[in-house]
């Protein structure tokens, strides 16, 4: 018998950690497989080297586990990237470079990652002069080109293109503590946005915990080898970028354009499918959703710093925008195949996934209250992961 189900495909999304793709498809369930395509994730902005996640799909029947998620990892493909006057890069697999601290941990985890290298020809010869359109390095990268990639994996090819649009500043960015919180010190980042006053505007929110303060109590059943009745407190940072809970791509601001006002965002999460040993990091009692301004829980003594955060505010094309639009109604329906139907909007000819430009902005925050920032941050390769 064969029944409509939406075929859920695992990849690998950065700065978001894992998300999910749809696909209507006519599945036989008196069969265990079903056709293996390509997943390609990949990113360019300026200033910054290009870089591309690679997976295949598993069949609908398979499960789940540690080792067919890392069997899902393409590490041979042969990634270009071309701009529109024919300058082209290629991006080199992560196991095929030197050791360089972060990179390290991100090819244990995930050795479908490329990356535009060497390293040598990104570095700014000047620092001190540091431009975002310059620099802080020299990529193929340009703000208001088009770019194509192409990816070779056995006898597939496959195309995506997109857009870096201009930048657009942030007016200025603050904290603020939410009243409705089920912990106190827990709120989110407001920013005062002034939208231009074209049409297709579309902004993408994520944020990166560099410096965190975990704390959990644990009660009457905690796991095992941890002492009943415990407090546990312990300084952590986020592994990836996450995009901003609900809303983490906004276009013109839906009615808003050309307009100034306030807004705010509040925290996504990292999936636990990401790696097991950053589960310190994801589980966090009654925490999800809010940054942190200091101690949360009563009862302990420990110092709580508040939240160090880098928040990356990008401008993206319209199509860029369609697929995390359509991600995030993807992920509030949490997954559930009988609910209703959602089109992925992927750009990846032959395969599926996203290639998207960002002409993205960065700044570094502290989850204090009475701070306001204005100044954009320039952070190293390493911080944009």
């Amino acid at each position: 018998m064969k029944l409509p189900i939406y075929l859920i495909l695992i990849t690998t999304l950065l700065s978001s950690c894992e998300k999910f793709f749809e696909f209507e498809q006519e599945v036989d369930f008196g069969q265990k497989n079903t056709e293996e395509k390509y997943v390609i994730q990949s990113v360019i902005q300026t200033g910054y080297p290009a870089y591309a996640f690679v997976t295949k799909s598993e069949p609908y029947f398979s499960a789940v586990s540690p080792n067919n998620l890392e069997n899902m990892f393409i590490t041979d493909a042969k990634i270009t990237i071309t701009d529109s006057e024919g300058q082209s890069v290629e991006l080199v697999n992560i196991n095929e470079i030197p050791s360089f601290g972060t990179l390290d941990s991100i090819a244990q985890i995930f050795p479908g990652f490329y990356i535009e290298w060497p390293i040598s020809n990104l570095i700014s010869i000047d620092e001190s002069e540091i431009n975002f359109n310059n620099g802080p390095y020299n990529t193929i990268a340009r703000n208001g080109k088009e770019f194509q990639l192409s990816a070779i994996i056995n006898q597939d090819t496959l195309f995506g293109r997109t857009i870096i649009p201009h930048e657009h500043l942030i007016d200025s960015l603050w904290f603020e503590i939410d009243e409705f919180a089920p912990r106190e010190n827990l709120g989110n980042f407001w920013f005062h946005y002034s939208d231009p006053d074209t049409m297709g505007n579309t902004i993408m929110i994520e944020h990166k915990r560099l410096a965190h303060t975990k704390e959990v109590f644990w009660g009457d059943n905690p796991p095992e080898g941890t002492e009943p009745n415990t407090y546990y407190v312990k300084q952590v940072q986020d592994p990836l970028f996450a995009k901003a809970l609900w809303g983490s791509v906004r276009n013109d601001f839906e009615g808003l354009n050309g307009t100034s006002f306030d807004t705010y965002f509040q925290r996504g999460t990292i999936s636990p499918l990401i790696n097991s040993s950053f589960d310190e990091v994801i589980f966090e009692q009654e925490e999800n959703g809010y940054f942190k301004s200091g101690q949360s829980i009563k009862g302990h003594k420990i110092n709580v710093y508040p939240d160090t955060v880098l928040v990356r505010l990008s401008q993206i094309d319209y199509n860029s925008y369609l697929f995390w639009r359509s991600v995030d109604f993807q992920a509030s329906s949490n997954g559930n195949p009988f609910a209703e139907p959602i089109n992925i909007q992927s750009n990846i000819e032959n395969g599926y996934g996203v290639f998207y430009g960002q002409a993205a902005v960065y700044y570094k925050l502290i989850a204090k209250e009475d701070t306001t920032y204005f100044e954009r941050y320039f952070p190293g390769i390493t911080e944009i992961l």
